[in-house]
């Protein structure tokens, strides 16, 4: 049991981190269509369409997939035969249920990479930051950014059920760091800079 787990979103702070030599310092959680350039140690896909998405290669075959049960799944042979379902299903975006996930294992410190919560500013609103962004399943970049307001308060719900493990959200110098994540005490703001002292892994 790895004492150290990565979870990472896929907000655009995180895009130049090489996810392969992350695996090496510890156990990584991933979500959605990181599998199309990565193979984290666990994928977790909560959205049907990305489930359906990723059954149309042989990934979930070779490599760990975790979703919650849908009934369009029950005619896919491979989602089927090789996914493994939460039970029960948290309802919740995929980056806080793999942040909830990690810490079953109950690792002593949870590095969270790409939780990026705020779009990208454009005059009167957001626009939609995703490294993916702009291919199938995905928002265009022009789009307006998706409300964070409740994968905000999925993430403190985890931190608040997992006092015992010390959280850190990377993210870069004067990104959006609400200090509303700090009240429990037990999650700390990190700039890059810092994370890759400690594990260099962007490129």
């Amino acid at each position: 049991m790895s004492e150290v787990a990565f979870v990472l979103g896929n907000g655009e702070s995180r895009k130049d981190l090489i996810i392969e030599t992350l695996k090496k310092h510890g156990k990584v959680y991933a979500c959605n269509a990181v599998y199309r350039t990565d193979q984290p140690d666990v994928l977790v896909a909560v959205d049907p369409k990305m489930m359906l998405e990723i059954a149309t290669t042989e990934y979930m075959e070779h490599n760990v997939v975790w979703s919650n049960f849908n009934n369009q799944y029950k005619n896919n042979e491979r989602i089927m035969k090789h996914a493994q379902f939460f039970q029960p299903s948290l309802g919740w975006s995929s980056g806080p249920t793999a942040l909830k996930y990690a810490t079953t294992f109950k690792p002593k410190e949870v590095y969270i990479l790409g939780f990026d919560y705020h779009g990208h500013s454009d005059q009167q609103r957001k626009r939609f930051n995703n490294v993916f962004k702009d291919t199938p399943n995905y928002k265009r970049a022009n789009e307006e950014a998706t409300f964070f307001g409740n994968w905000m308060n999925q993430t403190k719900r985890v931190l608040k059920d997992n006092q015992d493990i010390q959280f850190y959200r990377v993210i870069p110098e004067g990104w959006f760091a609400p200090k509303d994540l700090e009240w429990q005490g037990n999650l700390t703001h990190i700039n890059i800079d810092a994370f890759t002292s400690k594990f260099p892994v962007y490129k």
